[in-house]
């Protein structure tokens, strides 16, 4: 791979990863400042995500958290 097809997968790339990890930090936050989840424990959620990537957080926001 030369650097001229490197710099185009970046270019496509790079916006998916700072909304992956806008996401990620977001989820993080929000598990800290609610301090209770449905059906696991916190510690689990912070695994689920920041191991499933996007889709950890995605998760957890759609199940984990609870309302307050």
């Amino acid at each position: 791979m030369d650097t001229d097809q490197l710099i185009s997968i970046l270019k496509i790339a790079w916006p998916i990863i700072v909304i992956q990890f806008g996401l990620q930090i977001y989820c993080i936050i929000d598990l800290i400042r609610r301090r209770k989840t449905r059906n696991l424990s916190p510690l689990i959620w912070v695994l689920i995500i920041l191991l499933g990537e996007i889709f950890g957080s995605i998760i957890y926001l759609l199940v984990g958290r609870t309302e307050e």
